[in-house]
């Protein structure tokens, strides 16, 4: 709620995602020109050197420990992710003294510039009506982790609303990108949805809205930074946990296929599900997935064990 009136922070996001593109649009072209240029100039010196900038160049830290890019540092956001992640997975196998600061910057670093949440299918069609302009672009998760370079299976995030301002205009620094319209957008999100991918909304600068994923585990840096390296700022829980119906639940087990949060098991002796509340993200994937319909979506706020769990 730090980023809405009370409600759902990304359905704020609308009153000011536009404008901002639009005051982007009006920049004077002699000026935008020369913007351009350096900072293509600053991105080649990046990708040369290397893809984490050293402190004291791009960002630093201050006394208490809080991450802050300096103003006007050209650092992809996405490529910091990986490299901060990294580091905290080093550090669990090989330096456990410094687990706990690593954590700690990541985090800091996520939740002013780039961090993401959980959201469910109607909550991402959502917000494909409610941003624009949309385009289709190659995972990072995906290149990064499984080789899928050039790969069209790799295309599985959407970009949205102000941060195409700068791709549109570089599609070389993010190997190519896709305009599509809604409705181009809403078939691809149903494609990704009935294949099992939990929907996560990304922010560049946060709140400001740049991404719609459909992220998979072990992939997604998201999902296992989260589960697997406790960063908390990495991937907040959703808006829904999911509760079962009991009566309605076969012991088919289909849901358990497609939680990739470890939320699912199966009571053999009652051949029942159950889900674990503390682990339960909300995505919602058990309920699309369940022939029977044997879940329903609860608010968290609502949820009194979990309801302070994000």
């Amino acid at each position: 709620t730090q980023h809405a009136d009370g409600g759902k922070w990304f359905e704020a996001a609308q009153n000011y995602a536009a404008k901002m593109y639009q005051f982007k649009k009006k920049a004077a072209k002699a000026k935008e020109a020369e913007y351009i240029e350096k900072k293509k100039a600053e991105l080649q010196k990046m990708r040369e050197k290397g893809a984490l900038i050293e402190e004291g160049e791009g960002w630093y830290m201050d006394d208490r420990g809080e991450f802050y890019v300096k103003p006007g540092a050209a650092l992809d956001l996405d490529i910091m992710v990986t490299d901060l992640v990294q580091e905290v997975i080093e550090a669990k196998a090989l330096n456990l003294d410094e687990l706990p600061m690593l954590k700690k910057k990541a985090k800091s670093f996520m939740d002013k510039y780039h961090t993401g949440q959980v959201v469910t299918y109607e909550e991402a069609q959502q917000m494909l009506e409610i941003t624009w302009p949309i385009g289709l672009m190659e995972c990072i998760c995906r290149r990064e982790r499984r080789g899928m370079y050039n790969d069209p299976m790799a295309h599985t995030c959407f970009s949205l609303g102000v941060g195409l301002y700068k791709w549109e205009r570089w599609p070389e620094t993010f190997r190519g990108i896709t305009f599509l319209s809604v409705e181009e957008a809403k078939e691809r999100l149903a494609y990704f949805n009935k294949k099992g991918c939990v929907h996560t909304l990304w922010t560049f600068y946060t709140p400001y809205i740049g991404g719609l994923c459909n992220c998979e585990y072990p992939t997604c840096l998201g999902i296992r930074g989260r589960v697997d390296y406790g960063i908390d700022g990495i991937l907040y829980k959703g808006e829904y946990v999911i509760v079962p119906i009991p009566d309605r639940c076969t012991g088919c087990a289909e849901c358990v296929k497609f939680c990739q949060f470890g939320a699912m098991s199966m009571s053999r002796s009652r051949n029942k599900v159950t889900v674990n509340m503390q682990k339960c993200f909300g995505c919602g994937q058990c309920l699309v997935h369940c022939p029977n319909t044997a879940f329903k979506l609860l608010e968290r706020e609502k949820a009194l064990g979990v309801r302070d769990h994000w």
